[in-house]
């Protein structure tokens, strides 16, 4: 008597199945790891916006319609706008796992009942043998010992195969119970970010409203305020002038009497510090690097491309190092305040828009060390941070740790 090879077929279909699932399990996982990137980024904005809503309550009314008061706002609404962005990544990401997991719960109850209703075959004709036929006068009845042989081999595999399936329902059953369970957890999570979104969606909307109040009081004041503006840009020109004649002159003078081996130690550490330096103020940054024209700023004023950052900071802010370095300026403008010029080899770090200095040309620095604090204006305490490789200017957003 040849074993049927009918229950084998339902088992191999099933295993195929369960097959599928696990080689979908890696699909599922960069999509958890793609939940968890955009979960960090949220916290990050959070705190950005906790940052900014510190700097507003510490500069209190008296700055209420400052342009540097606008962009704390604009920043605000920017990040807030960021975090919305995120949380919809979020909702769909979700969707799709709840969907996929939708479907594996399916696929997994249809692969139970397909393994239960060949149990339930094999049950039966492991009955029928052992009642109806029964098992030792079935063996007796064997015409030779190698017919007896296979149908006690026949009766084994039937146990076996019983043994075996009964294992797999407790495992599929298990983990079909921790598949519903996911899903539970998945719509909870779901529901959780779409109220987030609608609270952070009216939050978004009292803050444009008041960035828009704000820009509306600063039009009162048009002139006063186009007047400030100018007398920055000129402060931020002659800097720019500054710090090309002052790397010209030390490029010169180290063609003439060669780089110092300390020099060439403090250039070969600063490169590899690339996005790894510390914030030289504690602040927001609410003017970024390069050719940032915003509408509602600038479009009284011809503004140039900025070579670094404007960091909003609190009043007598602290200004660090943010590398190891030789103080090789230390320079006064107009109504830029105090600026330093810190050189790392073929690199240089320029604070601007300081108080006072607490460091004097030919000081070697640390990092994190403090070197000065950031002036008050009528338009509050901001801090000017350029990032130099010989005459080109970096983005110090790139250099500095987020």
């Amino acid at each position: 008597m040849s074993f049927p090879c009918k229950h084998i077929s339902i088992l191999a279909i099933v295993l195929l199945n369960l097959s599928v699932n696990l080689n979908a399990q890696d699909n599922r996982e960069i999509e958890e790891r793609s939940l968890q990137m955009l979960n960090k980024n949220r916290e990050r904005e959070a705190k950005e916006i906790d940052i900014i809503n510190e700097r507003m309550e510490m500069n209190g009314k008296e700055l209420k319609t400052t342009y540097s008061n606008l962009m704390l706002i604009q920043k605000k609404i920017q990040e807030r706008k960021s975090t919305v962005s995120d949380i919809d990544r979020s909702i769909y990401r979700l969707r799709k796992q709840l969907k996929e997991k939708k479907q594996a719960v399916e696929q997994l109850q249809s692969d139970l009942e397909n393994v239960k209703k060949s149990y339930g075959n094999l049950l039966n004709k492991y009955y029928n043998i052992r009642v109806k036929e029964n098992t030792w006068m079935m063996l007796m009845a064997s015409e030779s010992f190698a017919q007896a042989y296979r149908r006690m081999k026949y009766v084994r595999e039937i146990l076996d195969l019983l043994k075996a399936q009964t294992l797999k329902i407790e495992e599929m059953t298990k983990r079909l119970n921790e598949e519903i369970m996911n899903v539970a957890k998945k719509e909870q999570l779901l529901s959780s970010n779409i109220s987030e979104k609608q609270k952070e969606m009216e939050i978004l909307r009292i803050d444009e409203k008041k960035s828009k109040t704000v820009y509306s009081e600063l039009e009162s004041k048009k002139f006063e305020l186009k007047k400030q503006l100018k007398e920055r840009e000129e402060s931020y020109s002659l800097l720019n002038t500054q710090m090309r004649e002052h790397v010209r002159s030390e490029m010169k003078k180290n063609m003439e009497s060669g780089i110092t081996d300390e020099m060439l130690i403090y250039a070969k550490n600063f490169k590899e510090l690339k996005g790894l330096l510390p914030q030289p103020a504690i602040g927001v940054i609410i003017r970024p690097f390069g050719d940032n024209k915003s509408k509602s700023i600038y479009e009284t004023v011809q503004a140039m491309p900025n070579k670094g950052i404007d960091v909003r900071t609190a009043d007598n802010a602290e200004v660090y190092a943010v590398s190891k370095g030789l103080v090789t300026m230390i320079g006064k403008l107009p109504i830029g305040g105090v600026s330093i010029i810190v050189t790392h080899g073929a690199y240089r770090t320029v604070y601007a828009s300081l108080a006072s200095a607490c460091v004097k040309e030919g000081d070697e620095v640390k990092a994190r060390q403090k070197i000065g604090t950031v002036k008050k204006s009528s338009d509050g305490s901001i801090m000017h941070f350029e990032l130099w490789k010989d005459l080109e200017p970096q983005n110090p957003e790139h250099w500095l740790i987020n």
